[in-house]
């Protein structure tokens, strides 16, 4: 069965060879991020190396949806440096953006100074052809932000966030939310983010140092399976390791990255836990045919149920952390829950199969959302309006649960 993660960026170069043996990383290097990837080089490249505008992971390609009210967020910040941070976000009126709170308040990006949302994919903010992407072409300043109230960057909880356009965007779509449990249900994934395959992940094995980063819209699939709460305590249990987001116990709901394999199926191989607390959490699947995980720069993207926004990306995490002994986590190696290593900055979160994802289950803070769409809530005025964009990398990133990734020139957050 063929498996792939959501990149929202092509990779182009050549594929090196994967590590031949299990790579040990220090627990305390282990820092979940978010993130989108392919399964295989093809999906992403044709064998000259250039970009396949025709894959079906492209909106608005092949039968593909469009998802036009989709696009990027570009940030400039006092951490910026010549470049920006990058994240997705999605229209929810056509002067409101739903996107992840880690994107604008975030202590790694720092002070915003200037703002920008681009449809139908990130490109035109360099003066570039959306193509393959299909929808009208529009950038707005985005003027204002607000979070939800209970965000909390140290431990990644509430990641939620709605940016303020100065101008409306119309013609193109704008999304409701889903307001039932998600639980169990097949999800479309949508982000602007970082490109590679799930073999090797976003790194340089793509062919560039931190993977592929063309700003085009890539959609996949996958199913929610787990909320993070009960996990992440089950873990603590019996790791030791804390990872527990802060704010309702279902505010946060994963799915893992799989390869088709067995050996990859992340909460599958929950179920060979003699600990009950981590058996009882074990679900089996081992993947769709457009499956996709996520990638820097995707980062508050939508996960849709039908038409309906049920997630938004929030962080990504290696499945090594089951394989942890009390001093490493092992990685990369043929027998390995992840698949592959980092080369860039030797963690095993890469975006690789063997890894999950963490999204913002929106209908635990529809009550927020409602007030958002209703005008009750306060904004904060970006500090200097201007004509330039800024967009965060994400599923761009976040300190433990998020790094953000950096356009050329910029630093990561």
């Amino acid at each position: 069965m063929k498996k792939s993660a959501l990149l929202c960026a092509v990779a182009v170069g050549v594929l090196l060879t994967a590590a031949a043996s299990a790579s040990p990383v220090k627990v305390n290097t282990f820092k979940p991020q978010p993130l989108l990837s392919l399964s295989t080089q093809p999906d992403l490249l044709n064998p000259n190396g250039t970009v396949n505008k025709s894959s079906p992971y492209l909106a608005g390609v092949g039968g593909t949806a469009a998802y036009t009210g989709v696009g990027t967020i570009q940030i400039k910040s006092e951490k910026s440096g010549a470049g920006a941070f990058y994240c997705t976000g999605s229209m929810i009126s056509p002067t409101l953006v739903l996107t992840a709170a880690h994107c604008v308040n975030n202590p790694e990006i720092g002070r915003i100074k200037q703002m920008q949302f681009a449809v139908p994919n990130g490109r035109p903010l360099f003066g570039a052809s959306p193509a393959p992407n299909t929808g009208p072409l529009a950038v707005s300043v985005g003027g204002a932000f607000t979070t939800l109230p209970g965000w909390n960057f140290s431990t990644l909880g509430e990641d939620l966030a709605v940016v303020k356009l100065d101008a409306p965007i119309t013609g193109v779509e704008t999304y409701s939310i889903y307001r039932g449990d998600p639980l169990g249900h097949q999800t479309t994934i949508v982000g602007t983010g970082t490109a590679g395959w799930g073999s090797v992940g976003v790194d340089s094995e793509t062919g560039y140092a931190g993977g592929l980063f063309d700003l085009r819209k890539r959609v996949g699939d996958n199913i929610f399976e787990l909320y993070a709460t009960p996990f992440f305590e089950a873990i603590a249990a019996h790791f030791g390791i804390n990872e527990i987001p802060t704010g309702p116990s279902n505010g946060v709901i994963m799915y893992d990255f799989d390869s088709g394999l067995a050996a990859n199926d992340v909460f599958g191989q929950l179920c060979s836990f003699a600990d009950p607390a981590l058996k009882s959490l074990c679900v089996t699947q081992t993947g769709l045919p457009n499956e996709v995980g996520a990638a820097p720069g995707d980062s508050g993207g939508p996960l849709f149920i039908g038409d309906q926004i049920a997630g938004i990306t929030s962080w990504g995490q290696t499945g090594a952390i089951l394989s942890f002994d009390g001093t490493y986590i092992y990685c990369g190696g043929p027998h390995d829950i992840d698949v592959s290593v980092n080369v860039d900055n030797g963690s095993c979160t890469d975006s690789s199969f063997g890894e999950f994802n963490g999204a913002t289950n929106v209908s635990a803070f529809q009550s927020w959302v409602d007030a958002v769409l209703a005008g009750k809530v306060e904004f904060e005025r970006v500090p200097e309006p201007a004509t330039l964009a800024l967009v965060l990398g994400g599923l761009a990133g976040l300190v433990r649960r998020r790094r953000a990734q950096p356009s050329t020139g910029s630093k990561a957050g």
